[in-house]
C-alpha cells in the first residue's frame, strides 16, 4: 500500500533539512514523497537539494513559477499524487520515524478511510503529547473538529486520497488560513470510518514565530470568513451540525480577538456568530473574553487580553530562569 507525502515549501530554510530528513528515514518503504516549492523566496530549496545528494529514495519535486499559497501548493502536491493514502505535513514540522508504517498498519487492520494520529505539540522549552477527543464514526468525529473540540489539522490525519474526488473537497486556492479547517471536516464527513493511532506520531512545532499560526492579519480573518461560508454551505443541512458551527464559529472568533490588533477588532466582529453565545469549546479564559467581545466592551477586552499576554511572557520567564 502507497502512501504518499506531501510537503508544500515555502520560507522554512531553517526547517526544511529537518522535515525532509525525518520523511526520507522513515521506516516504511513503499512511500512517495512530494515537495511543492511555492517559489519560495529564500534558500530552502537549495537546502532541500543540497539534502537530497545524501539519498537514493526518489522524491517528486514540483514548482511553481509564483506564489499561489499554501492551499494550492497543497492541492499541486495531492494530484501529483498516486499512493492510496495522503499524508499532509507543513513543513517546519517532522515525523516519527515509525509513523508511516504503524499508520499504513492501522489503515490495513482497520480499513478506514482516515488514521488519526496523535501529535508532540512543541516550543522551545516545552513539548506536550496531544491526542484530544475522537470518535470513529465519522459524522460524529466530524462534529468535534468543526465545533473545535479537537484539532482539526490535515497534517494529523492520513487521508484515502479516494476521498477528496468521493467528497469533492479540494483545498481551495487563495484560501491560505483554516485551509485544513474546511478540507478535513468535509473529507472526514465522507469517509466511511476513523481509526487513530494514539501514539504521537507527529511533531507540530510551534516555535517558527514567522508561521501563519503566530501571527494574525486582515487577510486570514478574511480567510476564516470565508471557511465558515464553505463550512456552513456544505454542512447546514446535515444532522446535527448547527450547534457544532455555532460552537466553532464562536471558538474561532475568540481565538481572534483575543490575539489580534486594536484596530482588527471590527473586522474580527464581522465573524457571523448567532446568540446565545455557544462556550461548549471554550477554556474559562476565552470564555471571559467571549462574553467581553458579544456585549463590546472593547477597550476592557482589550486590557483583558494583553494582560494576559503579559502574564504569560512572565511565566515564560521564569520557567526560563528556574532552568538555569
Amino acid at each position: 500500500m502507497k502512501v504518499s507525502v506531501v510537503i508544500p515549501v515555502y520560507g522554512v530554510e531553517k526547517y526544511i533539512a529537518r522535515c525532509a530528513k525525518s520523511v526520507l528515514e522513515q521506516t516504511y518503504v513503499d512511500k512517495e514523497i512530494i515537495f511543492v516549492d511555492d517559489a519560495s523566496p529564500d534558500n530552502s530549496m537549495t537546502v532541500l537539494n543540497e539534502l537530497l545528494k545524501n539519498y537514493t529514495i526518489p522524491v517528486k519535486i514540483l514548482h511553481h513559477p509564483v506564489n499561489r499559497g499554501l492551499a494550492a501548493a497543497r492541492k499541486t502536491g495531492i494530484e501529483a499524487s498516486t499512493g492510496e493514502y495522503i499524508v499532509s505535513m507543513d513543513s517546519d514540522d517532522y515525523l516519527e520515524p515509525r509513523a508511516l508504517e504503524l499508520l499504513a498498519a492501522k489503515a490495513l487492520s482497520s480499513q478506514s478511510d482516515v488514521v488519526r494520529m496523535g501529535c508532540f505539540i512543541e516550543w522551545k522549552n516545552k513539548q506536550i503529547v496531544y491526542n484530544g477527543p475522537w470518535s470513529s464514526n465519522p459524522k460524529e468525529y466530524s462534529r468535534l473538529l468543526i465545533s473545535g473540540k479537537t484539532l482539526p489539522g490535515i497534517c494529523f490525519h492520513m487521508m484515502r486520497r479516494e476521498l477528496y474526488e468521493q467528497a469533492d473537497c479540494h483545498f481551495i486556492e487563495g484560501l491560505n488560513y483554516a485551509e485544513d479547517y474546511v478540507v478535513s471536516t468535509r473529507l472526514c464527513w465522507a469517509a466511511n470510518s476513523i481509526a487513530q493511532v494514539e501514539q504521537p506520531l507527529y511533531h507540530y512545532d510551534q516555535s517558527n514565530l514567522e508561521s501563519m499560526a503566530h501571527t494574525i492579519r486582515p487577510n486570514q480573518i478574511r480567510n476564516m470568513i470565508q471557511a465558515f461560508d464553505v463550512l456552513s454551505d456544505f454542512f447546514k443541512d446535515k444532522p446535527g451540525c448547527n450547534d457544532a458551527l455555532q460552537a466553532g464559529r464562536w471558538l474561532k472568533k475568540t481565538e481572534h480577538i483575543m490575539i489580534a490588533n486594536r484596530a482588527d477588532y471590527a473586522l474580527v466582529d464581522t465573524i457571523p456568530c448567532n446568540r446565545p453565545i455557544n462556550t461548549s469549546s471554550m477554556n474559562g479564559l476565552q470564555v471571559i473574553a467571549a462574553y467581553l467581545m458579544a456585549l463590546r466592551l472593547w477597550n476592557i477586552l482589550w486590557l483583558y487580553c494583553r494582560s494576559l499576554e503579559g502574564l504569560l511572557k512572565i511565566k515564560q520567564n521564569l520557567r526560563k530562569a528556574c532552568s538555569i
